[in-house]
């Protein structure tokens, strides 16, 4: 991978990395690079539990995953626990749901393995 990140204006900044771009900025009007670390965490994790459910054969029909971030007070202000919880739609069984998400957690999603080592990650599922 290779990219880069450019000023636009104030605290506007263009991130372009493989020919995708993405703008960045504390919050006003795009989402701030934390922001962004807990959507792709979210999001990482949510492609592999897809497709670990599909290939088990589970009957999903939706896959949501909310995400909380709880930071520091004091500045670099890193986060200092995680939590994410899966809800499922559809005929699923729960060992599998479990399973998916442990599997994703700990061996597939890379940004999870690279935040376990310095924040608390929680995982909880419903299944509706």
């Amino acid at each position: 991978m290779k990219g880069k990140v450019t000023h636009i204006k104030d605290m506007i900044f263009l991130g372009i990395i493989d020919n995708h771009s993405i703008i960045l900025d504390d919050g006003k009007v795009s989402l701030t690079p934390m922001q962004a670390l807990l959507l792709s965490l979210a999001t990482c994790t949510s492609m592999d539990v897809w497709n670990i459910m599909v290939k088990k054969r589970q009957k999903i029909k939706n896959l949501e995953v909310e995400i909380e971030g709880e930071r520091e007070e004091a500045y670099p202000r890193v986060f200092k626990k995680i939590k994410l919880k899966y809800i499922f739609e559809g005929e699923v069984d729960e060992k599998a749901c479990q399973h998916a998400i442990e599997l994703s957690m700990q061996k597939y999603c890379s940004i999870s393995n690279m935040l376990k080592k310095a924040v608390e990650i929680e995982t909880v599922f419903e299944i509706i």
